[in-house]
């Protein structure tokens, strides 16, 4: 390889890490009530018995099932499994509906079949405007759910599906799905303390 076009490449890489940082910054300017107020609603939300649905498309896909192992399986602490499920991950279910109806409706037929009263449906789109992930969050918010969405900067007829929602600083695509991965992360580590945090040194 050049070295010059080397070099260019190594400038291109640094300025992206340093894009992501300062977004990371930016949101960190921002505050930690709302990530709060989420992590209270969650841990509310599995102490009730209720559960936690996750959706999104593409990357938001991927976060939604990482997300959801991390709380069923664990994030830090030893403790009991808690209740998520993403509804990204059954092909037959996606592709019957999607064959059977349309796209749109993938993520709100689940809900139909599993969400109750007191569940929390969490909706994930970079651009706030994905059509199956806003007819399910409606569809939540109709039926009794809690509903807490993730976008990106701009406000959208999202903002009025959701209980909660955070706005990720940038219109840049990848650099908002960093910011959301990095946000789940705080906030599984955050229920983890409110649920099991005083027991983390007992027997």
């Amino acid at each position: 390889m050049d070295r010059t076009y080397r070099e260019q490449l190594g400038l291109t890489a640094e300025a992206a890490f340093r894009e992501s940082i300062a977004v990371k910054e930016s949101l960190c300017r921002m505050g930690f009530e709302l990530i709060l107020e989420m992590a209270e609603m969650l841990a509310a939300a599995f102490q009730g018995g209720h559960r936690l649905f996750l959706f999104g498309n593409g990357g938001s896909a991927a976060d939604a099932q990482h997300l959801a192992a991390e709380f069923v399986n664990r994030f830090q602490l030893e403790r009991r499994p808690l209740p998520a499920l993403a509804l990204t991950v059954d092909t037959s279910i996606l592709t019957s509906i999607s064959n059977d109806y349309q796209f749109e409706d993938i993520f709100i037929k689940q809900l139909q079949a599993f969400g109750q009263a007191g569940d929390v449906a969490l909706g994930i789109s970079t651009s706030g405007r994905s059509p199956n992930v806003l007819k399910a969050l409606q569809w939540a918010r109709e039926n009794g759910l809690r509903t807490l969405g993730w976008a990106g900067a701009e406000e959208t007829e999202m903002d009025v599906c959701c209980d909660l929602i955070v706005h990720i600083p940038s219109r840049v695509t990848a650099r908002v799905q960093e910011c959301h991965i990095t946000f789940g992360h705080v906030l599984c580590l955050l229920v983890e303390e409110m649920l099991f945090g005083a027991t983390r040194n007992k027997p």
